[in-house]
């Protein structure tokens, strides 16, 4: 026994050393590793682990594996939608006429016999070469009967996402068939593989005559929403990444929807919704010695770090996690938000044009009557807010483009993630959920952003 043994003394991680490991994914990278090595059990280890972390200095995210399955009920053309979607997400095509090849080709190969391992092991074979392994693949005819998919489950050929593409569920229960219909070698066992594949699944309801680029987009929504961990309430938080509790920061000028974001994400995860605006509001009123200081002397820095640290020292956020919107407003606040015993882990900037964001603020309103916002010329009690006046909104958008978004730049360092808050709010959230749960987009060991970065 070496006096590092840990059945002789225990390890304990120092608590300085935790927010830096959940800031860098370091939890993730732990147990994607160890993943990794059940999965392949390499004869040599040290060798095996060297390989993978080269391989994750080149990766931007976690690679899409999809297998897609079509409902024989279904008369659409998948091998369009399938070009479509690498197009737009660049995937190596895996089809069963590409493993059959290579499965004659096999030393194992019985003339007349097919064997499930066998194609199994080819299939294999095939994804963990260069440059699949380091890609995104696709498998839409492969395999074809549950035998296949649990030889497939046991080499460790996994899918991330199994897209279902079948009608949309009837509204009454129709008379099932009981018999099951003759299939050929080519067509896949559509019930069986969905079994197969249910933890991974994602249905996609095609409607009849729906053209190819509509399906197309709603593959790639599911894809995205799939690594967002959007797959159901509940569903592949824990086994996406660690930690299990997040501390989002949402950064971004007024008007590119950090609060309507921050709500859904909030709901989505579990997390307590705080915005800087409400938490100053309170801590004015609170008879309390920082009320006191901001009654009597106004608002400093270290109020305002003073404010959020006692928010965030709660029971709730500290079970729970929180996102947090309106705070900091400079390196100095982000730097003392650094300091603080539990600071941001995941820390993203909503990124939209000064012009956008004036006319998004100009153009909301509030109802005189409840207070509800609404859109200016909706109703005749929908009057601009007080607080959205054109003059002063010109220099907040002129501070934060000039000055405050190179700061917090600068202070949130290579582990931020940046997303184009000018695309639907669906999709700016899926996004959202994706960097929050991702690996970082940034090689940590030289500092330099990664080719082929995407935050979906």
């Amino acid at each position: 026994m070496t006096e590092t043994d840990a059945t002789k003394r225990p390890l304990q991680m120092p608590e300085k050393f935790i927010p830096y490991l959940e800031k860098h994914r370091m939890y993730k990278l732990f147990k994607d590793m160890m993943q990794d090595l059940i999965i392949n059990l390499p004869q040599d280890h040290l060798k095996h682990m060297k390989m993978f972390l080269s391989q994750r200095t080149h990766l931007a995210k976690d690679p899409d594996r999809v297998i897609i399955l079509v409902s024989p009920e279904l008369n659409i053309d998948t091998k369009s939608i399938v070009k479509d979607l690498i197009k737009d997400l660049g995937f190596f095509v895996i089809t069963r006429r590409y493993v059959m090849d290579r499965y004659e080709e096999s030393d194992k190969y019985v003339p007349g016999c097919v064997s499930p391992v066998l194609m199994a092991e080819v299939t294999k074979s095939l994804v963990t070469k260069h440059p699949v392994a380091q890609g995104s693949w696709l498998m839409f005819d492969h395999p074809c009967t549950v035998r296949e998919a649990r030889c497939l489950q046991q080499l460790g050929v996994l899918p991330t996402v199994t897209l279902v593409l079948m009608p949309p569920p009837p509204q009454a229960p129709r008379t099932e068939n009981p018999h099951t219909p003759a299939r050929g070698f080519f067509q896949q066992d559509f019930e069986g593989l969905k079994f197969a594949y249910k933890a991974t699944l994602k249905e996609v309801h095609i409607h009849p005559n729906e053209d190819t680029k509509a399906v197309e987009a709603k593959c790639v929504n599911a894809i995205r929403a799939s690594a967002g961990g959007a797959q159901g309430a509940g569903q592949s938080l824990q086994a996406l990444g660690a930690p299990g509790v997040y501390r989002v920061l949402l950064l971004g000028p007024r008007g590119s929807g950090r609060k309507r974001q921050a709500v859904s994400l909030a709901e989505r995860f579990g997390l307590v919704n705080l915005n800087f605006d409400d938490l100053y509001k309170v801590a004015m009123l609170g008879e309390d010695e920082i009320g006191e200081k901001l009654r009597n002397y106004g608002c400093s820095n270290r109020l305002k770090a003073d404010i959020v640290r006692r928010r965030l020292a709660k029971k709730d956020c500290i079970d729970n996690g929180w996102v947090l919107t309106g705070y900091p407003n400079s390196g100095a606040d982000f730097e003392m938000f650094e300091n603080m015993p539990t600071p941001p882990n995941r820390v993203i900037f909503l990124n939209a044009d000064w012009k956008t964001c004036k006319d998004r603020i100009l153009s909301r309103g509030v109802d005189c009557c409840t207070g509800a916002p609404a859109p200016l010329g909706s109703g005749p009690r929908v009057l601009a807010h007080p607080a959205d006046n054109e003059e002063q909104l010109e220099k907040e958008l002129d501070a934060y483009f000039s000055e405050t978004l190179a700061e917090l730049r600068a202070a949130a360092g290579i582990t931020a993630v940046e997303i184009d808050a000018l695309k639907p709010f669906d999709q700016v959230q899926t996004e959202i959920q994706a960097a929050v749960m991702a690996a970082p987009a940034f090689n940590i060991e030289f500092g330099a952003q990664l080719s082929n970065v995407r935050a979906d």
